[in-house]
């Protein structure tokens, strides 16, 4: 039987917005489902992303972010 490799607290944090967006499908997907049914603090990380998300949305409607905003955010994220 194959070992699966589990997946990282980082690796699992830069998967978030595609998470939320749902554009994560097959293996990425499951492997992200499967660390968040043992992380905790991934889930709370996620939790906080999500409202993050949720919070620019409903204040910026379809307003353009400024240039490099997203990166920063997720350096900041991922620390």
């Amino acid at each position: 039987m194959e070992s699966v490799k589990r997946m990282s607290c980082e690796e699992a944090v830069r998967q978030f917005y595609a998470y939320l967006d749902r554009a994560l499908a097959g293996e990425p997907h499951d492997a992200l489902e499967d660390h968040l049914k043992a992380c905790l603090e991934c889930c709370e990380k996620l939790e906080f992303s999500r409202k993050l998300d949720a919070f620019v949305r409903g204040r910026l409607w379809d307003t353009p972010l400024p240039e490099g905003i997203e990166q920063k955010i997720r350096r900041t994220l991922c620390g």
